[in-house]
C-alpha cells in the first residue's frame, strides 16, 4: 500500500510538471533565458535567504518543544530539524518530514509522543498562521485584491479563509480553563485515537501558560517568511532581471505555498506560481505568460533542495537512529 501511495505520488508531481515544462516551452520564458541576462549573484543570494529562513525555522521548533518541559539541544533541533525538511521533499509531503521530528524527539530525546506531536502540530500551525496573515497584509497593501481574475478572487478568498481556520484552532488552544472539559469530552468519543487524542489535547494546552513562547514564536516566523519571500524575489529577479516587485512576491510565495499544503513534495508550489505570475504587470503591461512562474518556482525549489543537502548528510550521518526511531514507531 505504501508503495502504491508512493508510486502515484511521483506519478501525479511528474505529470504536473510535465504539463508546465511543455506550456512554458511554447512561450517566450525559456527564450529569454537565453540572452544570457542571468545574474549568479542574486541567485546566491536567493539561496542564503532560504538557508536563513530553515535555520530560523527549525530554532523556533526548538523553542516550541522547549515550551514543553521537553529537552531538545541545538544540536539535536538542526539534526532532526534538517532531516525532516529532507523527508519533506520527498513525494509523501510535509506530513512525512513532520512525522520524522516527531518520532525522532520522541525517541532520542524520551519526550512523550504526546509532547513531540504537540510541539510539530503548534510548529505548522503558527507558521501558517504567520503566512497567511502575510499574504493577507500583502493582498490589501499591494491592491491584489481589488483583481477581478477568478484565481486573484480565489487567492484573497482562500488566504482570509484560511486565516480564520487558523485563528479558530489558536482559540482553541488559547481559551480558558472552563472550556476544558469540553475538550475532553469530544476527544473521548472518537473512536480508537480518542486516548491518545485527549493526552494530546493536555500537551497543547500547556501553551496557554507559554504565551510569551508563543508570541516570539509568531514573529520569529514572520521572519521567516520574509526570508523565503526575499528568495523567490532575488531568483526572479536573477533570471529575468524585470520582475514583479518585493510585495507581490510576498502575495506569490505565500499563494504558491498553499498549495503545499497539498502532501505532494513538489509540483502544487510551482502550478500556483505559473497561474498567478501572469497577473502581475511591469510598468502596466503584461510581459509575464506561462513559463516563469514554472521556471522561477523550479528554481527556488532546486535552493531549497540545495538546503536539504544538510539533512542528507546529517541523515547519513544518523541513518541508524531515524530507522530505529521509525521502527518504534511502528512498534508502538
Amino acid at each position: 500500500m505504501k508503495l502504491l501511495s508512493f508510486l502515484i505520488k511521483t506519478f501525479l508531481v511528474a505529470g504536473l510538471f510535465s504539463y508546465l515544462f511543455i506550456r512554458a516551452s511554447k512561450g517566450a520564458a525559456f527564450d529569454e533565458l537565453q540572452t544570457g541576462k542571468i545574474s549568479p549573484s542574486f541567485l546566491l543570494a536567493g539561496f542564503f535567504f532560504n538557508f536563513t529562513a530553515t535555520c530560523v525555522t527549525i530554532i523556533r521548533w526548538r523553542a516550541l518543544v522547549q515550551a514543553l518541559d521537553a529537552p531538545l539541544s541545538l544540536s539535536n533541533a538542526l539534526r532532526f530539524g534538517f532531516i525532516g525538511f529532507m523527508f519533506n521533499l520527498s513525494p509523501i509531503g510535509i506530513a512525512g518530514g513532520d512525522a520524522v521530528k516527531v518520532y525522532l524527539l520522541n525517541h532520542k530525546t524520551k519526550t512523550p509522543l504526546d509532547k513531540a506531536t504537540a510541539s510539530v502540530l503548534m510548529d505548522r500551525v503558527v507558521g501558517l498562521y504567520a503566512m497567511f496573515i502575510l499574504g493577507i497584509v500583502a493582498v490589501f497593501f499591494t491592491g491584489f485584491y481589488r483583481r477581478s481574475e477568478p484565481l486573484a478572487r480565489f487567492t484573497t478568498q482562500g488566504l482570509i479563509a484560511l486565516t480564520l481556520a487558523a485563528t479558530v484552532f489558536l482559540a482553541f488552544v488559547l481559551t480558558p480553563e472552563s472550556q476544558k472539559n469540553r475538550r475532553h469530552k469530544l476527544a473521548k468519543n472518537i473512536p480508537l485515537i480518542g486516548g491518545f487524542l485527549n493526552k494530546l489535547i493536555n500537551a497543547t494546552l500547556i501553551y496557554r501558560r507559554r504565551k510569551k513562547i508563543l508570541f516570539w514564536s509568531f514573529i520569529a516566523t514572520f521572519v521567516v517568511h520574509l526570508n523565503f519571500a526575499v528568495s523567490l524575489f532575488c531568483i526572479a529577479y536573477g533570471l529575468f532581471h524585470e520582475c514583479p516587485t518585493l510585495s507581490e512576491h510576498i502575495i506569490l510565495y505565500c499563494s504558491g505555498n498553499v498549495g503545499s499544503i497539498i502532501p505532494l513534495s513538489a509540483g502544487p508550489f510551482e502550478y500556483f506560481l505559473d497561474e498567478l505570475y501572469p497577473l502581475f504587470p511591469i510598468h502596466g503591461e503584461e510581459v509575464f505568460q506561462h513559463g516563469y512562474g514554472m521556471i522561477i518556482g523550479v528554481v527556488y525549489r532546486l535552493a531549497t533542495v540545495g538546503v536539504a543537502l544538510i539533512g542528507v548528510i546529517y541523515y547519513l550521518i544518523s541513518r541508524a537512529d531515524v530507522k530505529e526511531a521509525l521502527n518504534d514507531s511502528v512498534r508502538q
